[in-house]
């Protein structure tokens, strides 16, 4: 890569995680190339000292003041900086269960503070695909509803109020995952849908986003054979759609390392065919790729393979130097918007999501435990790579109140978790809650859910998830419609008889 011009236009459309707490020097070095910016993860930010972010995020602006920094602070079970005590809003499930804007406008505004109070830029956020699949993997509650108006409403007002912090918004996932089985961090997820379903339910959200002002707009990586064979993040049919629809900020991708474009096309070549089909920022996120003591940084590596990919397409003439230099372009503006907006505070203050929760479960029967020591079984699979790693706030939150004894199956195979849950139910005769995530579309936590109920029928059962279309199969439930911090208070309060 000798020619200047060309590896600085290249760095300024490139936007990568790291690993660390400190920018690493390969990430200085790219900064100083005029790199876009950088996404932070949970692994950038120390849970313990608040300064450490507001550091590392100063040490990048130095570096280069045009950089854009980016975080996926969604609230409800998505947060990256609340990360370790899980985030004090509710999630977009709740809001839209309350479906009163003005909630949400003032709960995204908090969220801009809290996002702005780290030194962060654009706030990946908010979810606006419309939940329209029960069965959905990787939405679910971090949609606000199943309705297209309901979810359209609430995304112009999570924009407005994330944007009145002076942060940019930046709705996903665009055209819309909602109604897919598939999680698209491990696999390519498509959406078998109609234009005329995309278009009157999946993109009035968007439309509606748009409409309230957002900087940014993220694309996802599915395919909707309506629009044609590739991903929407490599289609510049799709991306022409949200043009079409009188978008003119940036368009960013999902990240190019997500399986859906690694292990199909590659990251390197993922990225050339984004830029080429109208996205302005490549984001490659390499959450939870940690490097090894002694071996190769992975986060360089993982952005060096789209970084020589996007050099070599734009020396060769593969990659039109005019479309990248539009997407540099807009990638600059938005980073002169965010210098134009007033300082964020130093701190967001206190958000108590518990009460909103508490608006938006769902009771059945009488959950009040006996007191005792009370067995939590968690049925849920591990934690998606959107969520990331956190504690089991069901069970944190309990602790406040009752002696819990947590026994968790996520990882087990379907009949060692049902053996292991049985077990456990012969062995303790004292109050039992099963926490299950969405059993309609994981056989292990309907097994385990089964065998309970026959078991010990007047188990305690939390539904933490995206509810399936049919009624709770259990006679004491809570449905929580997320696993944050907030909805896990609320339903502590409910077991305890503190509610």
């Amino acid at each position: 890569m000798h020619d200047p011009s060309l590896l600085r236009l290249a760095h300024s459309v490139l936007w990568p995680g790291f690993d660390g707490l400190t920018a690493p020097d390969w990430l200085m070095h790219a900064l100083d190339q005029g790199l876009a910016g950088a996404v932070y993860f949970e692994q950038n930010i120390s849970p313990s000292d608040p300064e450490q972010v507001r550091a590392l995020s100063k040490s990048i602006h130095d570096a280069n003041p045009i950089a854009l920094i980016g975080v996926d602070e969604e609230g409800g079970i998505v947060t990256r900086l609340e990360a370790s005590t899980g985030s004090s809003t509710p999630g977009n499930a709740v809001l839209g269960r309350i479906d009163d804007v003005d909630i949400t406008e003032h709960t995204a505004a908090w969220i801009g503070n809290l996002v702005g109070a780290a030194g962060i830029d654009i706030n990946l956020a908010p979810t606006v695909d419309v939940n329209s699949n029960p069965r959905n993997p990787v939405i679910g509650v971090r949609s606000f509803s199943a309705d297209t108006d309901v979810v359209s409403r609430h995304a112009a007002a999570y924009v407005r109020g994330i944007q009145s912090a002076g942060i940019a918004a930046c709705p996903k996932h665009f055209p819309g995952h909602g109604d897919t089985m598939t999680d698209s961090h491990l696999d390519v997820a498509t959406s078998d849908i109609t234009l005329e379903e995309l278009r009157s339910i999946h993109l009035p959200p968007f439309r509606a986003a748009i409409d309230a002002g957002a900087k940014a707009l993220m694309s996802a990586h599915i395919r909707v054979p309506a629009l044609g064979d590739a991903p929407a993040t490599l289609n510049s049919t799709s991306l022409g759609i949200a043009r079409e629809l009188g978008f003119d900020g940036v368009l960013i991708t999902d990240a190019v390392d997500m399986a859906a474009i690694r292990a199909t096309v590659g990251s390197g070549q993922g990225a050339v065919a984004a830029l080429g089909a109208g996205a302005d920022l490549i984001c490659i996120g390499n959450p939870g790729r940690v490097s090894a003591a002694g071996g190769p940084r992975i986060d360089e590596l993982d952005f060096t393979e789209p970084l020589h990919a996007v050099y070599d397409a734009l020396a060769s003439g593969t990659l039109s130097m005019e479309r990248v230099e539009e997407a540099a372009a807009r990638n600059a503006a938005l980073a002169l918007w965010r210098h134009e907006q007033p300082a964020s505070p130093d701190d967001a203050g206190v958000f108590d999501g518990a009460p909103l929760a508490a608006r938006a479960a769902d009771v059945i029967g009488d959950v009040r435990l006996a007191r005792g020591t009370v067995t939590l079984i968690d049925a849920r699979p591990r934690r998606s790579i959107a969520v990331g790693d956190a504690p089991d706030f069901f069970d944190v939150a309990l602790r406040e109140f009752l002696e819990t004894d947590r026994v968790p199956l996520g990882g087990l195979s379907d009949a060692d978790a049902v053996a292991k849950a049985r077990t456990v139910l012969a062995d303790r005769p004292g109050e039992v809650v099963l926490v299950v995530n969405q059993p309609q579309n994981n056989t292990s936590e309907a097994s385990v859910l089964d065998a309970v109920l026959q078991t010990r029928p007047n188990t305690v059962v939390i539904y933490a998830g995206w509810p399936a279309k049919t009624a709770p199969a259990a006679g004491r439930a809570i449905v929580t419609y997320g696993a944050s911090r907030a909805t896990a208070r609320n339903a502590a309060r409910l077991l305890s008889g503190q509610a």
